[in-house]
This record gives structure tokens, C-alpha cells and sequence, in this order.
């Protein structure tokens, strides 16, 4: 009962959307209707701006940060419910029911999570995002990327038990689709770049 209070707390937390709060509260504008049509960080900076896609970033950013931290220092949970929160928390965030289950891609909340989960292998992924993002101008291609570097760094660098590393790769790999229409338009060559804003 105890772990599925927290996982139900989990996506409840993550359905807490910095770009769709933001456009609301203060902007009056639904992001879900502007640019990619897409509730995260990068339709944020080209619909609202720079300074409200950052704060976008850092909401989504911390509501993964946080649920670990409930969950792995206040709580002591074991492993495996820890990871399922995490999970939990980007399917919020990516399906959230008081947005018509039309979220984000996960990146930030991910980021977040992990972070706190292990530091070190998600700081490594979370350069190689960066790199590609200022390599290639793409967030999306760094995105990507970010998901692969989980999935290939968690995997070879930790020895974390099968349950653990079977949801690591399922939040992996459902980010990865999360960038399906982002992938086909990188092959065509049709994908914006940052500082542009996409038309729906």
C-alpha cells in the first residue's frame, strides 16, 4: 500500500507542468496550442521566451529531483520502488490527465530524477547533451542522445539489479520515442534548430 501511495504521489508530481503553468498563469497563453504544440522546455524558449523556458526547465527539473529525494532519504525506500517512482514521475509528466494526457518528452524530469539517483553518470549523460545541443543547435539530437548515454552508462558503469535496470531503459527508450516526429524530421533534415520557433 505504502509504494503505491508514492507512486500515485509520483504522477501526481509529475503532471506539474512548468510550461503549461507558466503560459497560463502569467502569460495567458496555452503552449499546447504554439509552436511544436509540445508542454516542455524547448517549445517554452521558442513560444514564451528565454527567461520562462529556463524557468520551465527548473520546474520540471526539481519535481524529478524531489520525488527521489522523498523516496530515497526521507522515506528510505528500497531500490526498485525508487526507480518505479521515477517513472512514475515522467509519465506524469509526459501524460498528465488534467492536460488531456498531453505532456512533455521527459527530458527535464528525467535529468532531475536521476540526478539526484546517481549523480555522476547522469552529470556524464548530461554533458553529452549539451554538447550535442551546441554541436548541432538541435535539443532534440542532444535529447536523444541524453536517453541513449542513460541507457548505454547505467547499464555498463553500475551493477544495479535487473528490476532497476529494466525501468532505466523503459524511461530511456520512452523518451527516445517521445522524439519520434523529432527523429524523422533530423533524417529528412527538416528539424529546427534552437532560436527558431516551429509552426504547428
Amino acid at each position: 500500500m505504502k509504494s503505491l501511495l508514492v507512486y500515485i504521489l509520483s504522477y501526481l508530481l509529475g503532471t506539474v507542468s512548468g510550461s503549461y503553468l507558466i503560459g497560463n498563469i502569467f502569460l495567458k497563453v496555452d503552449i499546447r496550442k504554439h509552436g511544436s504544440g509540445n508542454a516542455g522546455t524547448t517549445n517554452a524558449l521558442r513560444v514564451l521566451g528565454k527567461k520562462w523556458g529556463v524557468i520551465t526547465f527548473v520546474i520540471d527539473f526539481l519535481k524529478g529531483s524531489l520525488i527521489v529525494f522523498i523516496t530515497k532519504y526521507l522515506l528510505n525506500l528500497p531500490e526498485h520502488v525508487i526507480i518505479l517512482s521515477i517513472l512514475f514521475c515522467v509519465l506524469g509528466h509526459d501524460y498528465p490527465f488534467h492536460m488531456n494526457f498531453k505532456g512533455g518528452k521527459g527530458v527535464a524530469t528525467t535529468m532531475g530524477s536521476l540526478a539526484v539517483f546517481n549523480f555522476k553518470l547522469t552529470f556524464i549523460a548530461w554533458a553529452i547533451w549539451m554538447i550535442v545541443v551546441i554541436l548541432s543547435k538541435m535539443a532534440s539530437l542532444g535529447s536523444i542522445c541524453f536517453f541513449t548515454a542513460i541507457i548505454i552508462l547505467f547499464t555498463i558503469l553500475e551493477n544495479y539489479s535487473y528490476d532497476v535496470l529494466t525501468v532505466i531503459w523503459i524511461i530511456s527508450i520512452l523518451g527516445i520515442i517521445r522524439h519520434r516526429s523529432n527523429i524523422k524530421r533530423i533524417l529528412s533534415g527538416n528539424e529546427n534548430k534552437l532560436g527558431k520557433e516551429r509552426k504547428k
